[in-house]
């Protein structure tokens, strides 16, 4: 009898362990597909810094701003378009402020969709 009980329990333990190594494989392919879109999100934010700042120095105007922005989203696969993006010119200062709203589609598995809303705001100073 005593043996029987022992053959439940490691079965029980080798199906604990399975589940266990289920949630893991999801949870690190979670990571892989996930983290990817932050660090990109995080180079974009630094693209817009060094675009506010080109701005500032060289005066650009307006839809050149738009123009430098839309081309590093879509090299980042990001999805923005013109009304999407503000460009507010401090008065009496050279600075240049860009907010924009992107977001990013990503398809999982199973079909499921998820879109990531992304905000950014950058300043950019004279001489950066």
């Amino acid at each position: 009898m005593g043996s029987a009980v022992m053959r439940k329990e490691r079965g029980e333990t080798g199906l604990g362990c399975v589940v266990l190594l289920l949630l893991v494989a999801i949870l690190g392919y979670l990571v892989y597909r996930i983290v990817p879109v932050y660090m990109e999100r995080d180079d974009f934010h630094e693209a817009l810094l060094d675009i506010s700042g080109r701005a500032t120095i060289a005066r650009w105007d307006n839809r050149r701003i738009i123009d430098q922005v839309k081309r590093s989203a879509v090299s980042r696969n990001f999805t923005v378009e013109a009304k999407d993006i503000l460009i507010q010119h401090i008065r009496g200062r050279p600075e240049v402020v860009i907010v924009v709203n992107y977001t990013r589609t990503e398809e999982f598995p199973g079909g499921y969709v998820y879109i990531f809303y992304f905000r950014s705001v950058a300043q950019g100073y004279y001489g950066f």
